[in-house]
């Protein structure tokens, strides 16, 4: 069976005109992305958006890419950069998310708790440094190991699982305070 081929290899056969090689890297890395892309878009489709534009862009500038370092941070800089820009320039602007549509429910007190359940997360989410954001969505979304985040993130693997960690105490806190509020 042959070996699945490197970044390093894809990016190479990219530079040489072969597209399905950059092709291969969109599939290796637009689920990540997208979960980084999502902590600063308002929406699923304006973080869908910003990976494109982001993989159009490390397109463009693949041949200033140092093939000796490794691809995933590089690609999530990028994503992180418009990130924060298109964020900042939503404030400016007073962009908001647009609410998400609302079909009628067959259990409308049951809708009513899992959207304060919902809104708690989000706030809580919210509420996280971008790095512990990033870290939790990758690993406990997801689903990545804390050593595979750490290379997309560019980060120690220690460092993640401490992001994760105090993200989820966070996180716990928050749907405590609920419980006890439900509970009172």
């Amino acid at each position: 069976m042959p070996a699945e081929p490197t970044d390093r290899d894809l990016i190479l056969e990219t530079l040489r005109g072969e597209s399905r090689a950059f092709g291969t890297l969109v599939g290796r890395y637009l689920r990540p992305s997208l979960a980084v892309a999502w902590e600063y878009a308002p929406a699923l489709d304006d973080a869908e958006d910003l990976v494109q534009e982001a993989f159009h862009r490390a397109l463009r500038s693949l041949r200033r890419f140092d093939t000796r370092k490794p691809f995933a941070p590089w690609l999530f800089t990028i994503v992180r950069n418009l990130g924060r820009n298109a964020a900042a320039r939503d404030a400016r602007w007073g962009g908001e998310a647009v609410p998400e549509d609302l079909a009628a429910r067959s259990d409308p007190q049951r809708e009513v708790e899992n959207a304060e359940i919902r809104d708690r997360i989000e706030e809580a989410l919210a509420a996280l440094p971008p790095m512990q954001r990033s870290c939790f969505r990758l690993c406990q979304v997801e689903g990545f190991e804390s050593h595979e985040v750490a290379e997309m993130l560019g980060i120690g693997a220690a460092t993640v699982r401490t992001h994760v960690h105090r993200a989820r105490a966070a996180l716990q806190d928050a749907l405590s305070a609920l419980r006890e509020e439900r509970n009172a």
